[in-house]
């Protein structure tokens, strides 16, 4: 026992010696180090000042059911079924709520989308693609893959991909032409692949439209989907639409995109005044038009008296009871947007909304089989 109880004296002994004076320690270099935040790091949602309680919430949900605004999302859906409206609600959403997101487009907005980084398509790095397409001039067909991924991924890693990507919402409309599973070997194919990689290094999220699935890259593409967005069209009013978002994963054995979690609706009226986009207001083009019913000499009466936002002539209407809001809406719709082939197109009043801010012909006059309960 006694030798024991001298064992565990002598090992503490050992364990705390006598450490001598030390001089003071250099100041450490700090460009040897890397303080900036790291994945695991709890940064916050940063939103856009002035934002309603509302749309704060709204904000906080679009942020965490993207994952922080970063991976890839497919859009899909038939001709006319809302992959553009999706798309372009979606970059304006984000530009409005998150002022520290850059927004990257691949073709140009109208001028109510208001401003964005810039574009990004294979005509901004057109350069880039063509020094890839040289790197594979020369090499056996065996080894052509090989050398345009080493070259994409040396893209991808260089300061130029870095200050284009960096903290980025990437909108493209054509997507599938970028990935497409027939042209493997396409160097912006590549690109998209390399970037895929690093979609969390460089904290950018891809939204991407597509009408089949099939078209997409199997290597390029497909193992990097995170979420997927199926757009329906309700058949009774044809400018509000239902988005169908999933988290999915790819499933290479049996070559699908299969959902891993709870579907969750995103309801979105395109044809709806939004006092937020542009200066809001609502402004008459046909000052001589003859009303053809009662609420339409209601609504042109009271926007000419001043009345000439969304929000003041709901507001007014209602309390004075003359129209719900249903009824308000109904009616400017059809005073303004192009209906057809249901309704004969007016356009006596123009205001701003999500189809004011992209140029689609397919919006909002375009049938679609894909179907959404009303």
């Amino acid at each position: 026992m006694v030798t024991t109880l001298r064992t565990r004296e002598s090992i503490r002994e050992l364990d705390t010696p006598d450490m001598p004076d030390m001089p003071d320690m250099p100041e450490l270099d700090d460009t040897l180090f890397d303080e900036s935040a790291g994945y695991e790091d709890e940064t916050g949602i940063k939103l856009a000042p002035g934002l309603s309680d509302q749309e704060r919430r709204r904000a906080t949900l679009i942020y965490r059911l993207f994952n922080g605004l970063w991976g890839l999302c497919i859009v899909r859906g038939d001709p006319g079924s809302g992959k553009d409206t999706f798309l372009n609600w979606f970059l304006y959403t984000c530009k409005r709520f998150f002022p520290g997101k850059r927004i990257l487009r691949d073709e140009r907005p109208r001028k109510l989308f208001g401003p964005y980084a810039g574009l990004f398509n294979e005509e901004r790095i057109k350069e880039d693609l063509d020094r890839m397409r040289s790197v594979a001039t020369g090499v056996s067909a065996l080894q052509v893959d090989n050398a345009m991924e080493r070259a994409a991924d040396k893209w991808v890693n260089s300061e130029r991909a870095k200050v284009l990507l960096q903290g980025s919402i990437v909108g493209i409309t054509e997507y599938w032409k970028w990935v497409y599973s027939r042209e493997p070997h396409k160097p912006i194919n590549k690109t998209m692949g390399a970037i895929h990689k690093m979609s969390r290094h460089f904290d950018t999220l891809i939204i991407g439209n597509t009408q089949l699935e099939s078209d997409l890259d199997k290597k390029t593409c497909k193992p990097f989907i995170n979420w997927r967005v199926t757009c329906t069209r309700s058949q009774r009013d044809t400018s509000r639409y239902t988005f169908i978002l999933e988290r999915v994963k790819y499933d290479r054995r049996m070559d699908l995109i299969v959902p891993i979690g709870r579907p969750f609706a995103i309801p979105v009226d395109a044809g709806k005044p939004r006092s937020y986009i542009g200066d809001g207001k609502i402004i008459i083009k046909k000052p001589n038009y003859r009303p053809e019913t009662l609420e339409e000499a209601i609504v042109l009466e009271a926007i000419k008296a001043g009345l000439d936002t969304y929000e003041e002539l709901v507001g007014f209407l209602e309390a004075a009871g003359d129209m719900s809001e249903f009824e308000v809406l109904r009616t400017l719709k059809e005073l303004c947007l192009n209906l057809m082939p249901r309704k004969r197109y007016k356009g006596v009043i123009t205001y701003p909304c999500i189809y004011f801010i992209f140029n689609s012909r397919s919006a909002p006059n375009l049938s679609t089989n894909v179907k959404a309960g009303d």
